[in-house]
Formats: C-alpha cells, sequence, structure tokens
C-alpha cells in the first residue's frame, strides 16, 4: 500500500510513521508536513504544505490516508481556530483523498464526539465525523481515544496529573467504564495500522476500548 500521513509530528502520528515505515506492507509513504522533517527513509517523502491551502495540493495516487490532525481550543486561540484544524483540515484532507482514488481514511477523533454536544469541543468532533461519513471514502474509521498516555516534554502539570491519576486508577476501568481508561499513544497508533491492513468497506467508530 501507498500512504499518506497528515500529522506526523504529534503524539500519536510520530509513532504512525515509524510503525508504517517499519512495516513491509506499505510501500511508499508521504508525509505532509509545514516544515521539513529530520526523519530520513527509503520509504519516506516529505511534502511541505500549509494546511490553509490544501485546495492547492496536486492530485496524487495513493490507497490510505491517516490523520492525525488535532489541537485544543487553548493552543490554537480561540474556538475559530480551533474548528479550522480540527474540522476544516480533516474534512478538506479527507476530501482530497476522495478525489485522488484513496480507498481508506483513518481519522483520529474523541471520545464523546457528537454534533448535537452542548461542549463545544464535542460538537466540533462529532459535525467532523458526519462531513467524513457524506464524503464517503470506501473504507473510513473514525478512532475516539480517552485521555491519551504520552511522555511528551511539553505536557503541562495538569496534564501529567491526569495521566498519572489515570494510570494510578486504571483497575477501576471495567466493564462498560473502560472506553473512558487512558490509551497510550503507541497503541492508538498501532490500532490505526492494524486496520489499514485489514480494512472492511464501510464507516466505522472505533471506541478506545477497542482501538
Amino acid at each position: 500500500m501507498q500512504a499518506v500521513i497528515a500529522g506526523c509530528t504529534g503524539e500519536v502520528g510520530q509513532f504512525l510513521l515509524q510503525y508504517v515505515l517499519d512495516d513491509a506492507a506499505f510501500t511508499a509513504v508521504t508525509a505532509l508536513v509545514r516544515r521539513p522533517s529530520t526523519i530520513q527513509h527509503k520509504k519516506l517523502t516529505n511534502t511541505i504544505i500549509e494546511f490553509n491551502q490544501l485546495p492547492a495540493l496536486d492530485k496524487q495516487t495513493f490507497d490510505v490516508l491517516f490523520i492525525c490532525l488535532g489541537t485544543t481550543i487553548k493552543k490554537a486561540g480561540s474556538q475559530e481556530a480551533f474548528r479550522k484544524v480540527d474540522y476544516d483540515y480533516v474534512v478538506n484532507l479527507t476530501q482530497w483523498a476522495k478525489n485522488c482514488g484513496a480507498k481508506q481514511v483513518h481519522i483520529i477523533s474523541a471520545l464523546g464526539a457528537d454534533s448535537k454536544s452542548r461542549i463545544f469541543y464535542s460538537r466540533v468532533k462529532g459535525e467532523m465525523q458526519n462531513a467524513v461519513e457524506e464524503i464517503g471514502i470506501p473504507s473510513t474509521y473514525i478512532y475516539q481515544p480517552s485521555l491519551l498516555d504520552s511522555e511528551r516534554e511539553e505536557q503541562r502539570l495538569g496534564e501529567r496529573l491526569g495521566i498519572l491519576v489515570f494510570r494510578a486508577l486504571r483497575f477501576l476501568f471495567i466493564g462498560p467504564l473502560k472506553k473512558y481508561a487512558s490509551i497510550k499513544v503507541q497503541d492508538v497508533a498501532k490500532g490505526m495500522v492494524k486496520r489499514a491492513k485489514s480494512a472492511k468497506s464501510g464507516y466505522h467508530i472505533i471506541p478506545s476500548d477497542k482501538i
């Protein structure tokens, strides 16, 4: 398969990129990046783009698109800026992939995504999912992870404490509560790669405990 990855410098994306490069099932990988990457690999092509100018992307031939884009309202600076990343960029990339003839798209959303939610973050994620479903790539996978467990250096104190608490109390997340347990970013990436290699047609939402 030939793969394209958007968001390969993020928490999940950096692991996803490495797993795809290491997997013989993928013969070529294009990373859509905003700045030159330091990663070098014979299968890897870095394409520098501005996500604000997605329509300018050339039509390509590839099989699967992985989208690991995402931010927070605090990082983005406003609800409008957040929506641009988590809705506009994701939906525009998916439409571009459809135009290119891609057969699969794998997108990271969030647990609790719901277009009717009163919570802005969850509502935008839900609206994005609805828009992606309407685009209709033959095999569409939406991943809804709970709290992402990672070791990134830029974590704020509150995030770090939250992860430590979730780790300590993981034994409580059983049965219906299992999907709320934190999940390691590596496991999200592994789940995406695994499903890409055995993708089924249709629209699939994968909750955190099933990733």
